[in-house]
């Protein structure tokens, strides 16, 4: 799976999304980057689904950009692990 994820929501968080993110956990990403409506919420849940795993994951949330500048954000960082451009972009 990818070594990053981007997720581009278009509806404010609820718990009601846990089970989606944790299956967009599964493998565990590198970087979980959210854009979109209520991004820092989503971000914030995903921290917390980690915490409760157990799992280390690099998050970040991205309230004034725009989706494709938060995917170019993602493939810089595989370039600076030098990974390949591993880059999953999710919508909910």
């Amino acid at each position: 799976m990818a070594k990053c994820v981007v997720l581009h929501s278009t509806v404010p968080y609820s718990q009601d999304h846990d089970v989606a993110l944790k299956n967009a956990l599964v493998p565990l990403p590198d970087l979980f980057a959210v854009v979109g409506v209520d991004c820092e919420a989503w971000e914030e849940a995903i921290d917390w689904l980690c915490v409760e795993s157990s799992v280390y994951c690099n998050t970040t949330s991205h309230p004034q950009e725009s989706l494709q500048e938060v995917i170019t954000f993602a493939e810089q960082w595989c370039e600076l692990k030098q990974w390949d451009k591993d880059v999953r972009v999710l919508e909910i």
